[in-house]
């Protein structure tokens, strides 16, 4: 089966391009699958994530236009059996309108609702002209399946396998993602500076770059925080969540936040807002973690001291973490993706 991904870029170290790369370099480890993976300007070299050799990788650079006409004619000349989107909101519109597509299937990787209100407009217009959509969450299906008769619901899987012990000991909390007014950082920030000096031997780590780093830093000088650290990206993700005690998302809007399933894998509880739509399909509250009135800074302050002050609600979330993580490994949402798409 012939396979083509396309994405905006696989440069950035975000969730969508680590969920494109890792699933075309599983698919492309199978039997009688041939993956290509398409951006608009990204080489193997100088992706985000290693690619494996299994994998075609293709760049079309130029603007929107250009992208286009190069994708129609690449397309055109080539016998694909399922193109599938890696959308975030602008390039599913554009794909559906290229021709002799035999199979268009769009993977959103955010939340509907969280997108603008025209780019919402268009979509219910002309979806029409998509096969299938698959979204990451339950409560996403129900907003595509309001104008799309084929939706399908297929979460992230972790990259790492289920972790079989905990660092206990731990007082990092830690948080990995893009700085951006989505990821809301400046939120948490504000939830720690109600507790920070309740918890004094707790640090606050925050890793990951980007255009609200200025922003960051003024608030922690200007409000003399402690014991919090913006430290950049990580080459190392995996000791990350090894060493820390436990996980926290402050997000305005999600699709399915790899960071929480990768944080899952290694045990780690997670304090999330309630976005759209994300965290609430990976956190039973109370049970591997605590879910937050969406966008309350004062109630994500209170769940971070009530984890970071409770050994046993830590410990107890930790073993279901590590249980509700055998969900999302690779074997059983790799067989979803074959028996509802390549092959339904």
């Amino acid at each position: 089966m012939n396979l083509l991904f396309i994405i905006n870029s696989l440069k950035n170290k975000s969730g969508s391009e680590r969920v494109a790369i890792e699933l075309a370099n599983k698919l492309g480890t199978l039997d009688n699958f041939k993956v290509t993976l398409l951006s608009r300007d990204t080489n193997r070299n100088d992706a985000a994530y290693p690619i494996s050799n299994n994998v075609n990788i293709i760049s079309l650079n130029g603007n929107l236009f250009d992208f286009y006409n190069k994708l129609k004619k690449h397309i055109a000349v080539n016998n694909y059996d399922h193109v599938v989107v890696h959308n975030m909101g602008k390039l599913s519109l554009l794909c559906a309108f290229l021709p002799k597509l035999k199979n268009l299937v769009i993977l959103e990787h955010v939340s509907f609702v969280s997108r603008p209100k025209n780019i919402q407009l268009l979509s219910k217009i002309f979806y029409k002209r998509i096969d299938q959509v698959v979204t990451l969450t339950r409560n996403d299906k129900v907003q595509f399946d309001k104008f799309h008769s084929n939706v399908m619901v297929i979460p992230n899987f972790s990259p790492f396998p289920v972790a079989k012990t905990r660092n206990n000991d731990s007082k990092e909390i830690v948080t990995i993602g893009r700085l951006t007014d989505q990821k809301n950082y400046i939120h948490l920030l504000k939830a720690w500076k109600e507790i920070y000096n309740l918890i004094p031997d707790w640090k606050l780590i925050i890793y990951g770059e980007g255009e609200h780093l200025q922003l960051l830093t003024d608030y922690i000088k200007q409000n003399s925080l402690q014991n919090v650290l913006l430290k950049g990206v990580t080459s190392n993700i995996q000791k990350v969540y090894e060493q820390s005690a436990f996980f926290v998302m402050s997000s305005k809007y999600e699709g399915l936040p790899m960071v929480l399933i990768e944080a899952q894998s290694f045990g780690l509880p997670i304090v999330s807002y309630n976005c759209p739509y994300g965290p609430s399909d990976v956190i039973s509250s109370n049970e591997n973690g605590l879910l937050v009135e969406d966008q309350n800074v004062q109630k994500l302050a209170d769940a971070i001291l009530k984890l970071a002050s409770s050994p046993d609600l830590l410990q107890k979330f930790s073993q279901n973490s590590l249980l509700n993580a055998a969900n999302y490994q690779p074997e059983q949402i790799l067989q979803m993706w074959i028996d509802k798409v390549f092959k339904g």
